[in-house]
């Protein structure tokens, strides 16, 4: 990991590069680069060791190879406690479905 930032710091780093993510400013495989070099401060080989799949695999995931399948990455994800998924790609539908999920969340712990 990164010696010198904080969890907050790299809790903040983390949501940040996500919210690039959905505003397309790059793909999940520069997603998956930036996380695992700026907020883990991880090798390849490390990382893939990590999420249990190969150095290679975790290559042609980070340069968005189209043969990746959907299981490979979620778990090339999942130490991040990141998964794939559908969003609505208009902003408004977006920002209605986190609300949503904020309120869901905001009930169940309060119970």
């Amino acid at each position: 990991m990164k010696k010198n930032m904080s969890p907050f710091e790299r809790e903040a780093l983390l949501l940040e590069l996500l919210q690039q993510f959905l505003e397309d400013k790059f793909s999940h495989g520069t997603l998956l680069m930036q996380l695992r070099k700026k907020v883990l401060g991880f090798s390849q080989e490390r990382y893939a060791t990590l999420a249990g799949i190969s150095r290679r695999t975790l290559s042609d995931i980070e340069r968005d190879k189209e043969s990746v399948t959907l299981t490979m990455l979620n778990r090339a994800f999942k130490p991040l406690g990141l998964k794939l998924g559908l969003l609505p790609r208009q902003t408004h539908m977006l920002q209605a479905l986190l609300t949503q999920l904020t309120q869901h969340g905001e009930r169940h712990d309060n119970t």
